[in-house]
């Protein structure tokens, strides 16, 4: 006789909106807490996004994202997409005659963030539905709460693009792992990666190993999976077309950008994507070597419009940059770091980045070893090894590894709890589970086990830090020109002050980056040239800053060394004193004989 289905409880049945209100209201509370609510996060691309959304609201045209007070003569045209802008416009314009503009885009950057944590809890709680299963839910909605309730991507104020990027990926994973593969779901899925590359293109693997997935599974199982191959991808060649068409300005219709979403996504896309709904509807209920055959002419196609529209994008675009800037740029770049890095003296953040994907990693491992959960398993535990080799590789993708080990966590936890686990498995080991679930337990973990950090060796690093407030006040007062400024500095700069700055982390900048590290390593004498070159008027030095105490240590003699060292050379004029930070203005000509300045 069947066992009588147990109701779902109002918690399970309400579990999204309960999670919704319980991570926005303490992202509101951390915010509220820190004094920031209403205010632009602290991160640079942060900043940098709502100088593009204000030149956009400004009048710039919706296709130009050129920067233009960023870099050398010309500016600087950035590879992020209006799509993120748009939300904040939209957002934004029924607002402004009642409040004003300012007042408006202040609820934009407040709300949007907590917009995009919604897109993550979908699709963690379509990924709990489709497990199913005592707690399953429950313990899904503590652990997704355990690692968004104060993570700095979703706090008001963090409008970067990756938070929309992570919410897009992990509703496309949720929404595959139901197990009749329903044609709405993977029509969800597609459009979501479409959606997800369009936004920026540092997600392709990860789209590509979820369309792969899909690609295998409709392989395996044929007609069964037919409908949901077809709207997989159908949706996913619609949304890159539409996306292209909104995005893409007429002119640049044919420009390959390997960094942006262009010509060569959409074609490779539109291919893929099609080309794929094509294979399924026809090939379904041919055998299996026809699919594979069918299968392995779509990636022939594929692969051959990428290789032939943009040979170039078949590598890494920071390639690209001198050997200079890579090493005394990117190398340098927190984000583009490689996590294991933090192995010199901060454990606690290895552990904090890493320590959940791997038990998630485990987890999901152990689901693709059962039967009744093989599929699943499969996809997350491809996801999960994919997020790892990337955190490894970048510390930027950590997150993505802490949200896709939520799903197996949880569905062990459960399992444990309710006694299904299997035999001899102490039911309390759940407890374990939510534990090693916890990034910040990690963390904890790094902390107790890490020796204390070293001494400062630098005589800057005991310097006061710069009150960036008063910098760009004081700044305010002179007239507009070009400002050498510590990379970290940038995006704050062109917010707060009318004037232009050659040196930020921005890879399209690159004349503007190799310009300003040539300038800060060169002999006084040959900064002076080259300052004069890059039409600089300005240069903020502020002493406790990473980037001023890395190129005195590099460079002694250089420029940025001999400032600290009090030895500023007589053609740099003091110009405003802001706290510890110094502007000094580049002087058209030093006076002859004029000794150096003390």
């Amino acid at each position: 006789m069947t066992a009588p289905v147990r109701p779902a409880s109002f918690a399970e049945r309400r579990a999204g909106l309960l999670l919704s209100a319980a991570v926005i209201a303490c992202l509101l509370i951390v915010s509220l807490l820190r004094g920031s609510l209403g205010a632009i996060g602290p991160d640079g691309d942060d900043v940098m996004r709502l100088v593009q959304v204000r030149a956009l609201i400004d009048g710039q045209s919706w296709f130009d994202l050129t920067q233009p007070r960023l870099g050398l003569e010309g500016g600087t045209p950035m590879h992020w997409s209006r799509l993120v802008d748009l939300q904040m416009v939209l957002i934004a314009a029924p607002l402004t005659p009642l409040i004003g503009p300012d007042a408006a885009l202040a609820v934009a950057i407040t709300v949007w963030p907590l917009i995009s944590v919604l897109i993550v809890i979908w699709g963690v709680m379509l990924g709990a539905r489709a497990f199913g299963g005592r707690g399953v839910i429950a313990f899904a909605a503590l652990l997704a709460f355990a690692v968004l309730y104060r993570h700095f991507r979703f706090l008001p104020g963090a409008i970067d693009h990756h938070n929309l990027q992570l919410g897009l990926i992990l509703l496309a994973g949720g929404a595959l792992l139901a197990p009749s593969r329903p044609a709405s779901h993977l029509a969800l899925a597609g459009a979501a990666l479409g959606l997800a590359v369009a936004v920026g293109v540092e997600v392709w693997v990860f789209a590509a190993v979820l369309a792969a997935f899909v690609a295998v599974d409709w392989m395996v199982s044929g007609e069964p999976s037919r409908r949901g191959a077809v709207a997989f991808g159908a949706s996913f060649a619609a949304v890159l077309a539409a996306t292209f068409l909104i995005t893409v300005g007429p002119l640049d219709y044919w420009t390959v950008r390997c960094d942006a979403h262009s010509s060569v996504t959409l074609l490779a896309g539109l291919a893929g994507g099609a080309a794929f709904a094509l294979a399924a509807q026809v090939a379904s209920e041919k055998s299996l070597a026809i699919r594979i055959a069918a299968l392995a002419n779509v990636a022939a196609v594929t692969g051959a419009l990428l290789a032939v529209t943009g040979p170039q994008c078949l590598s890494n675009p920071l390639d690209a940059l001198s050997p200079a800037a890579q090493e005394l740029w990117l190398a340098r770049v927190e984000e583009a770091r490689p996590t294991l890095a933090y192995l010199d003296g901060r454990l606690d953040e290895v552990l904090f980045r890493l320590g959940t994907t791997v038990a998630g990693l485990a987890a999901a491992i152990w689901l693709a070893c059962s039967p009744a959960t093989r599929r699943a398993g499969l996809l997350l535990t491809v996801m999960l090894t994919v997020s790892l080799a990337f955190a490894l590789y970048q510390t930027r993708f950590y997150v993505f590894g802490q949200l896709f080990a939520v799903l197996p966590l949880a569905v062990l936890a459960a399992r444990l709890w309710s006694g299904e686990a299997g035999q001899g498995l102490p039911r309390l080991a759940y407890l374990g589970v939510v534990i090693v679930s916890v990034p910040t337990i990690w963390g904890a973990a790094g902390m107790t086990l890490s020796a204390p950090p070293p001494a400062a060796t630098l005589s800057g690093a005991a310097a006061p830090a710069c009150d960036p407030r008063a910098v760009h006040a004081a700044l305010n007062t002179l007239p507009p020109g070009r400002i050498l400024a510590p990379a970290s500095e940038t995006p704050g700069l062109l917010l707060n002050t009318k004037h232009s700055a050659l040196y930020g982390h921005y890879h399209r900048n690159a004349d503007g980056i190799e310009a300003a590290l040539a300038i800060y390593t060169a002999h006084p004498v040959e900064a002076r040239a080259r300052l004069r070159s890059a039409s600089v008027d300005y240069i903020l030095v502020c002493p406790a800053d990473p980037d001023m105490l890395f190129f005195a240590q590099h460079s002694p003699k250089g420029l940025i060394g001999e400032i600290l060292a009090g030895r500023a050379p007589a053609w740099l004029e003091p110009a405003l004193q802001a706290g510890p930070a110094t502007i000094y203005r580049v002087t058209p000509q030093a006076s002859p004989g004029q000794p150096a300045a003390p």
